[in-house]
């Protein structure tokens, strides 16, 4: 009789188990419904439409094979990777320390994670101003200040160059690498790193050995965060941008509104957005394995 009653209250808790399960998948369909018409949807367009002949309307390959084989567009993609791939290093290394120090200091974080969050809400047109004020070079802040104590004999013509479009990006992922980090830090048990230094270890080589490698899951988070917003970035390129553009950007925005190539931009563009999705997935791939071996250990 126990064993029925058993089984019977055992077969409940499986049916409130489903329908709990089926109430939170149904909730994800209108997120669902809003993603694939916003993202999934015109990505798809843009795909067919970048294979569309623009003369004929016949499919080809054509596009693509003259992106591929104009020698400036591949400079500048190439230029492109490079920027966003230095921009997340130094992101990463500069918050770091920022993050680590939020995360073991409630009072400062709570103090200072304000300030931090709200440059993320802050749209890059306002970023790119800001850095005309700050690095311009007869008016800019900074050219002023180390004009004035004798660093510098003349101003520093950096703003519309390589060197300010990435101050620019780098001030941007700094703030979403210290978000992101902060809040992986905290899950780290200070407990260990208490252990470390109790058997002899200092704090510096404790941070890099202890602390560090579990951060790991979120430096790759940051990294791809990081990358991926460089790399699909329009605003801060093209307030910024000097007389050769150095973001690929610039060249789809250039064919689709001033030479009116519109089909070549399309395939330009899908070249940038599997570029993203690309690191994206390897970044989620990393994750998992790293998850996993985690778990085995």
């Amino acid at each position: 009789m126990r064993a029925s009653v058993d089984g019977e209250g055992y077969r409940t808790l499986r049916r409130r188990i489903r329908r709990e399960k089926l109430f939170f998948r149904l909730c994800t369909l209108p997120a669902i419904f809003v993603t694939g018409l916003v993202a999934i949807v015109p990505l798809g367009l843009l795909f067919i439409n970048s294979l569309r002949n623009q003369r004929s309307g016949d499919f080809s390959l054509e596009y693509y094979v003259a992106s591929f084989g104009n020698a400036f567009f591949m400079r500048t993609l190439g230029t492109t990777i490079l920027m966003a791939f230095c921009v997340a290093l130094t992101s990463i290394v500069l918050a770091l320390p920022m993050a680590y120090l939020l995360a073991r200091r409630t009072m400062l974080r709570n103090f200072i994670m304000p300030v931090i969050t709200i440059p993320r809400m802050l749209p890059f047109v306002v970023i790119g101003y800001a850095m005309i004020l700050l690095l311009a070079p007869m008016t800019g802040v900074a050219n002023k200040v180390l004009l004035g104590l004798g660093i510098l004999s003349q101003p520093a013509f950096i703003l519309f160059d390589w060197p300010g479009q990435a101050i620019a990006f780098i001030y941007s992922g700094i703030v979403v690498a210290t978000a992101v980090l902060t809040g992986v830090l905290m899950s780290v048990d200070p407990q260990l790193e208490d252990a470390a230094v109790s058997m002899g270890a200092t704090r510096l080589p404790t941070f890099f050995v202890i602390t560090i490698p579990l951060a790991i899951p979120g430096i790759i988070a940051a990294s791809a965060l990081i990358f991926t917003s460089v790399v699909t970035s329009y605003a801060i390129p093209v307030m910024l941008n000097g007389r050769v553009p150095y973001m690929v950007s610039l060249i789809v925005s250039a064919n689709l509104l001033t030479l009116q190539q519109p089909h070549l931009a399309y395939a330009q563009a899908v070249i940038i957005s599997l570029l993203a999705i690309g690191v994206t997935a390897l970044a989620q791939f990393v994750l998992m394995r790293y998850g996993r071996q985690g778990g085995q250990r």
